[in-house]
């Protein structure tokens, strides 16, 4: 019986430490949506695929279906997230940025103007190269994009909106809020 293998490119979300050596994945891709992944000895020390999984970073992953969750064989890296950064604002950014992804969907095939503005605002959002308001504008547009109804007011916190549609509050903020 051949196992059934492809690959998938997307941005890691989160993981999990499973068992000794694993880690159950969770990447954000064009073809799955959100979708978990269990990466095969990533933990150990000598693993070369480690840390290309960690949170943020743009991977291209060649995976195996199973009966259950689909194993990640390979990996290749094609942007690291948190490489060069040094500020915890923009570390914050990030982090954030990924939890508003990973709320937002669900394990489903991703249309092309819907991935093609999460690659853009992952983009914008890793280089640096707008401003936070902006950052929050193009984060309104995908949640709009999505379906849900969000005010455009400069007087209502974004973050108090999504918790809103969350019905939860955004974690991240909580432990990289400088005080």
């Amino acid at each position: 019986m051949a196992a059934q293998t492809y690959s998938v490119t997307g941005i890691v979300l989160k993981r999990s430490n499973v068992g000794e050596l694993d880690r159950a994945v969770t990447i954000l891709t064009k073809e799955e949506g959100k979708s978990v992944y269990i990466a095969k000895g990533t933990r150990r020390l000598n693993s070369c695929s480690g840390s290309y999984l960690e949170p943020g970073s743009l991977v291209t992953a060649h995976c195996i279906q199973t009966k259950s969750l689909p194993l990640i064989t390979q990996a290749k890296l094609h942007v690291q997230a948190l490489e060069s950064t040094n500020s915890l604002a923009q570390i914050r950014r990030i982090q954030q940025l990924l939890e508003i992804f990973d709320c937002l969907f669900v394990p489903e095939e991703l249309d092309e103007p819907t991935f093609s503005q999460i690659t853009t605002l992952y983009a914008t959002v890793i280089q640096k190269q707008s401003s936070l308001s902006e950052v929050r504008n193009k984060i309104a547009e995908l949640v709009r994009l999505l379906g849900y109804s969000i005010s455009s007011d400069e007087h209502t916190s974004l973050s108090a909106q999504l918790t809103v549609i969350f019905e939860r509050p955004l974690r991240s903020f909580e432990y990289l809020l400088v005080k």
